[in-house]
């Protein structure tokens, strides 16, 4: 099996890249194909998560065991090390996505709550020409 990782400074990099590209484009809603492909994400997330912990605690186990030979002790403590590494990235990676989420959530209302803002100002600015009803 083989895993590609970023450095902590690539992170920062992309978070940089991320936010640049970001105000460039336009607030958009998520499309219904785009919704049901993050549902999915969400989901093999979750079950890669559940799996890495359940080699983690066998990692652990075969670690501690009096059974296990001492020169695979390493092997096996080595292993749980970088088992536990990747799941704090598939971690990371997690929430900046929920992150990016939120922000273009954030970004839409602050954009709806500006074009609210203009149209009150508008009608702030120019009284309302009303007619009295007669009475009778």
């Amino acid at each position: 099996m083989l895993f590609s990782f970023c450095s902590l400074g690539l992170i920062r990099l992309a978070g940089r890249i991320m936010q640049v590209t970001m105000d460039e484009d336009e607030v958009r809603e998520e499309s219904e194909v785009e919704k049901s492909i993050n549902v999915w994400r969400q989901s093999e997330r979750k079950i890669m998560i559940e799996t890495v912990q359940d080699l983690i605690q066998t990692s652990h186990k075969y670690a501690k065991s009096q059974y296990t030979p001492s020169a695979q002790r390493a092997r096996w403590t080595k292993l749980a090390g970088q088992l536990i590494w990747y799941k704090g990235q598939i971690l990371k990676s997690f929430t900046l996505e929920a992150m990016t989420i939120e922000v273009q959530a954030l970004k839409k209302r602050v954009i709806e709550s500006e074009g609210r803002r203009e149209r009150d100002s508008r009608t702030r600015n120019y009284p309302l020409i009303g007619f009295r009803k007669s009475e009778g």
